[in-house]
């Protein structure tokens, strides 16, 4: 495990240490010698033992004594009980650099401040306001919320301050900027407009309409595509325009824009693609099918069709790695994959269980149709071995088959009932030989 430990930190240029405490609070094992440390009394450690992720920063970390940012999540084990906390530890240079790319002004800068006002980052704010602990942010500026406003600083100066909730512990970013900075470019803007007046009036009023009406009508235009972005989550189009008789700044700022944005929706895209998706396989992962398949399940139930699922596990999957290599096994699934898809409807949900496992959600299916389905497939693969290193390789499966129903018996809900009963009858076919289809309650 600490092996790994080392080769995911050296791989990862932001973190700075991974370790895995046991459920007496004892670090087991680390990418650093650690051996021993107890970490018990940390809050994202008990917050792992209770089933939560957690985000700390440690103002004098155990290990070097240095300030920390701490992701941890919990560990489940075998039994399906606490396991344990699996903890990152970054540098806080990483959360300095975010935090100076947040800057709005460059007399405002934005700081982490935890609900009592304490910040928490950019060290750089922490060590001006006299080390972890102690710095903190002005009661009043917190006092502003998300919306923003005014307050009298300590030394006596009128601030427009904002402080957003984080949605995590209270956490907020805090940013401020003093009235004067802000009405001096106002001062600066209305002496112009005076002498521009005036100027207009006396000479060039008909070209300054002209070139008002050439910029307003594009950075209107800018102004409602940047709403409809935030309403669509960036899946809106950026709008056609003609860039003949525009000004060459408003040009260059339409075509940035409609860029940048275009940029931005291919990373969301991309993005939740990744977060759905099996990398191997191509199918959908284990996340998904809890959320898009409990919300398929619903749909079923609210058009009173009825539901079942299938339960699939490659048979003697441990041989094919043993003797053929991981990389194998990895051709092995994701041909396995392919067939299920070129088996299964647009309609149904197929996805990577986990390890050799997958399941498939059938909508509109009845127990016996979801058997007649996972015979078929059985039948195709069996026509279709896998070719490894110019090896044909015959690959099996042993199928669970159930269907949704209205009592639950295993976990929190439908879904969760119906998968458990078909992974039930999966380890019953397989019990019986392998290679074969078994039906819950059948």
């Amino acid at each position: 495990m600490a092996t790994y430990l080392k080769e995911y930190v050296r791989t990862h240029g932001n973190v700075k240490h991974v370790f895995y405490i046991g459920t007496d609070g004892v670090i087991i094992a680390s990418n650093i010698e650690s051996r021993g440390v107890s970490l018990g009394d940390r809050a994202y450690f008990r917050k792992g033992m209770e089933g939560q992720d957690a985000l700390e920063l440690i103002p004098e970390g155990r290990l070097t004594g240095n300030p920390a940012c701490v992701f941890s999540v919990p560990v489940a084990s075998q039994g399906g009980g606490p396991g344990g906390v699996l903890a990152i530890s970054v540098h806080l240079q990483s959360l300095d650099r975010w935090l100076r790319e947040s800057v709005a002004h460059s007399d405002s800068p934005v700081i982490l401040c935890d609900t009592q006002g304490f910040i928490l980052a950019p060290s750089s704010a922490v060590a001006a306001g006299g080390g972890p602990g102690k710095a903190r942010v002005a009661p009043a500026l917190l006092a502003t919320g998300a919306a923003g406003g005014a307050y009298v600083a300590a030394d006596g100066r009128e601030m427009l301050g904002a402080a957003t909730p984080l949605g995590r512990d209270g956490w907020r970013l805090v940013s401020d900027l003093p009235v004067t900075h802000v009405l001096a470019g106002y001062r600066r803007q209305m002496r112009w407009v005076f002498f521009g007046a005036v100027a207009t009036l006396l000479v060039v009023l008909p070209l300054v309409l002209r070139l008002s009406r050439n910029i307003e009508r594009p950075l209107t235009g800018l102004a409602a595509y940047a709403r409809e972005l935030h309403d669509t989550r960036y899946a809106a189009a950026c709008p056609v325009a003609r860039s003949d008789g525009l000004p060459r700044e408003v040009a260059e700022l339409r075509d940035a824009f409609c860029q940048m944005s275009g940029e931005i929706r291919s990373y969301v895209e991309e993005v939740e693609r990744i977060s759905v998706e099996d990398a191997l396989t191509g199918l959908y992962n284990r996340r998904f099918l809890f959320s898009g398949g409990r919300k398929l399940l619903e749909a079923s139930v609210r058009a009173q069709r009825p539901c079942a699922c299938l339960m699939l596990d490659a048979d003697h999957f441990k041989v094919v790695n043993d003797t053929y290599g991981h990389a194998a096994g990895d051709r092995v699934l994701a041909h396995l994959a392919r067939i299920l898809v070129g088996c299964v409807r647009k309609s149904d949900l197929a996805a990577r269980y986990g390890g050799e496992e997958f399941a498939v959600l059938l909508t509109g299916a009845t127990a016996a149709q979801a058997a007649a389905l996972a015979a078929r497939f059985r039948t195709v693969l069996a026509g279709n071995p896998c070719r490894i290193d110019g090896t044909f390789l015959s690959v099996t499966v042993s199928i669970g088959v159930a269907e949704a129903r209205e009592r639950v018996e295993y976990g929190e809900n439908a879904l969760e009932d119906m998968l458990a009963r078909a992974d039930k009858a999966l380890y019953a076919a397989k019990a019986a030989g392998r290679d074969r289809v078994a039906v819950d309650g059948a």
